[in-house]
């Protein structure tokens, strides 16, 4: 369950992102996210998003698993998710277009408690 504790940290914080809020606007689209023994799929549909825990049997196109570190990184908006990728800390399945789009998602909607360090 630590992996849908991070991601319900994530997607609070995105909610509260006005800055983000048009990236997902019209973003209609499944992603599949393996962490260890963990799964869920995220859904980012019409503006909204939510998380569909244990979703094992759930057909999606795109696809991120790694270590619950590398995606604490990457939801938590410290690392971007091509250089894990790169670094072989991630595995993504998804088009490049899909991946930048993710990307800018993740890394922009960092939690205040980041951006108060900033200010």
């Amino acid at each position: 369950m630590i992996m849908i504790e991070i991601l319900s940290k994530f997607v609070q914080a995105l909610e509260h992102q006005a800055h983000v809020l048009p990236l997902i606007r019209k973003t209609d689209l499944q992603l599949h996210l393996e962490v260890n023994d963990q799964t869920a799929v995220l859904v980012f549909h019409n503006g909204e998003i939510f998380i569909k825990p244990d979703a094992v049997n759930q057909l999606t196109r795109f696809k991120i698993s790694g270590t619950k570190d590398s995606f604490k990184l990457l939801l938590e908006g410290k690392e971007k998710l091509r250089k894990l990728e790169r670094t072989g800390r991630l595995e993504v399945i998804a088009p490049l277009r899909t991946t930048l789009l993710l990307e800018s998602i993740f890394y922009l909607t960092r939690p205040d408690d980041y951006l108060e360090k900033i200010i």
